[in-house]
């Protein structure tokens, strides 16, 4: 199968995997490629390159799939909990970036997976697409210099 082939099968398969998946297995989806996103920049990073399109796709992700979709009158608190971790995790990227710190860029990884784990357990289906699940489960460190507001 030749790369073009390949590279049409893999987008029909998202695209298949989008249609029938309700909005938390979405959510689940959009981190998955935030986190893809962040280790490839992450590896970039490590190998004295800038990772561009890696991080633009993360902070486009974060922006548009994450951040955007709160509902701030339903959640409340949690909603403004979950925008202050976005809105730290795209500064934290930049900052990443400017300083050339992958360590940076893993501390973001660490903030955001457990979401992830959490929003993987109420969307139990979501551990079928492309076995992306596993690949992200770990135990974390948070950094301390994250604040949020109390639930």
């Amino acid at each position: 199968m030749n790369a073009k082939v390949a590279k049409a099968y893999a987008n029909n398969e998202v695209e298949s995997s989008v249609i029938s998946s309700d909005s938390k297995e979405l959510v689940v989806l959009v981190y998955e490629r935030v986190l893809d996103n962040l280790k490839i920049g992450k590896c970039a990073l490590e190998n004295g390159e800038y990772g561009v399109e890696a991080f633009a796709k993360a902070n486009d992700l974060i922006q548009q799939g994450l951040l955007a979709c709160l509902d701030y009158s339903a959640g409340q608190d949690i909603a403004i909990n979950l925008g202050a971790i976005y809105e730290w995790s795209l500064r934290e990227m930049v900052n990443g970036r400017i300083e050339k710190s992958p360590q940076k860029i893993q501390e973001v990884i660490e903030v955001l997976t457990p979401l992830y784990e959490a929003w993987l357990s109420l969307a139990p289906k979501a551990q079928l697409h492309n076995g992306q699940a596993e690949r992200f489960i770990k135990k974390t460190v948070r950094p301390t210099n994250l604040s949020v507001v109390n639930a």
